[in-house]
C-alpha cells in the first residue's frame, strides 16, 4: 500500500524463513530454549502459510496424528503438579509433550489446528473440553494467570464459537457453548444462533457442525472472512451428536507454498 515494492518482497522473502525453526524428521520445531512451554507447545501455533506446515509434517494424516498425541487422545490422563512441585515432578510433566492448558498460554490457538488439516470435529472435542473442565465460577475459576485478558478472552471466543486468527483477516468456526447470542460488530450487530443445540456439561456429549449458513448463504469451509463479520448478521449454525463431511475438503485460506527456502 506504500508503495515500497522492494521492501515487501525482502519481507515476502524472510517470511519464508519460518521453515527453518522446523525440524522434518518429526514435523515439530527444532530442540531450542523455549519460554514457558516446549517445543511441543509452540509447534502448533496457526502460522501464516498452515498447507507447508502441514505438508512438512508429512500430510494430513500425520498432522493431524502430532496433534492427536498433543492433545493426548487414546492416552492416560495427565496427573496435575501437586503443591510446591519439584524438579522430578515437573521433568516428568514436560517430557510428555501435551497440551499445557493453556495455563503459559503459548499454544492457546492449536485446538483450531485441525481445521486446516480437515478435521473441524477435533476441534469441536478438544475446546469441549478445555471450555467445561478447565473454566468455572468459583475460585480457581481460570486456568492460570489471566495475562491482560488472555485466558478470558480465550473463554468468550470459545464459547461464541468463532475464533480469530492472529494477524489475519479470518475467524474459525466451532460449536457454541450457548444457542444463541449477540456481538456488536464494526458495522452492526452479528447474531449467532444455533439448531439442535444441547447445553454442553462437564463429562457430557460432544457437538458437532452438520452445516453452517451467514446471512442465508451456506458456508462450505469451516471459517468466516473478518470482513463480512465485521458488517453483522446471522451466522446460523447446525448442530449434531455425530461429526458430519460438513468443511472436511474445504480449507481455511493459507498464505501460500514458498518457492524457495532461504538459507
Amino acid at each position: 500500500m506504500m508503495g515500497d515494492d522492494a521492501l515487501a518482497a525482502e519481507f515476502e522473502r524472510l517470511a519464508g524463513r519460518w521453515l527453518n525453526a522446523f525440524d522434518e524428521s518429526t514435523g515439530l520445531l527444532r530442540d531450542s530454549t523455549f519460554y514457558e512451554g516446549t517445543k511441543h507447545n509452540y509447534s502448533f501455533r496457526l502460522v501464516h502459510d498452515m498447507a507447508t506446515r502441514i505438508a512438512l509434517a508429512g500430510g494430513d494424516d500425520a498432522f493431524v496424528a502430532l496433534l492427536d498425541d498433543f492433545f493426548g487422545f487414546g492416552a492416560d490422563a495427565v496427573v496435575q503438579p501437586g503443591v510446591a512441585p519439584g524438579l522430578e515432578e515437573m521433568t516428568a510433566g514436560y517430557a510428555l509433550g501435551r497440551f499445557e492448558g493453556l495455563n503459559n498460554e503459548p499454544d492457546m490457538e492449536a485446538p483450531w489446528a485441525y481445521h486446516y488439516a480437515g478435521r473441524p470435529d477435533r476441534t469441536a472435542e478438544v475446546v469441549h473440553a478445555i471450555v467445561n473442565h478447565q473454566f468455572g465460577t468459583g475460585r480457581g475459576g481460570l486456568p492460570g494467570n489471566d495475562d491482560s485478558g488472555g485466558l478470558s478472552s480465550w473463554y468468550v471466543w470459545a464459547s461464541l464459537g468463532i475464533f480469530p486468527v492472529a494477524g489475519q483477516s479470518i475467524f474459525l468456526l466451532h460449536p457454541p457453548s450457548f444457542h444463541y447470542s449477540t456481538v456488536a460488530m464494526a458495522h452492526g450487530t452479528l447474531t449467532i444462533d444455533t439448531s439442535g443445540f444441547v447445553e454442553p456439561t462437564p463429562g457430557g456429549a460432544v457437538q458437532y457442525i452438520q452445516s453452517a449458513s451467514l446471512n442465508g448463504e451456506a458456508l462450505e469451509g469451516s471459517w468466516v472472512d473478518a470482513a463480512a463479520l465485521h458488517e453483522g448478521g446471522r451466522l446460523h449454525l447446525s448442530l449434531g451428536p455425530e461429526p458430519s463431511a460438513w468443511a472436511r475438503d474445504v480449507r481455511p485460506p493459507s498464505w501460500g507454498p514458498i518457492k524457495e527456502v532461504p538459507a
